[in-house]
């Protein structure tokens, strides 16, 4: 890991957690949200503010 960038091996620790923590949440609607958004925010899928509805008055 020594010729990664940080960027690069913190993205690895983060998919490491959630790979570890994924048996843990079991069913948990919630817990596989969490997971999910905390994956889609590692691949940069999810839009921080995509629902978020904004005021057009």
């Amino acid at each position: 890991m020594a010729d990664q960038s940080p960027s690069e091996q913190a993205r690895e620790a983060v998919l490491r957690a959630i790979i570890k923590s994924a048996p843990s949440v079991g069913n948990s609607p919630a817990g596989i949200r969490d997971l999910a958004e905390a994956y889609a925010l590692l691949e940069r899928d999810l839009i921080p503010n995509a629902g978020v509805v904004h005021n057009k008055t």
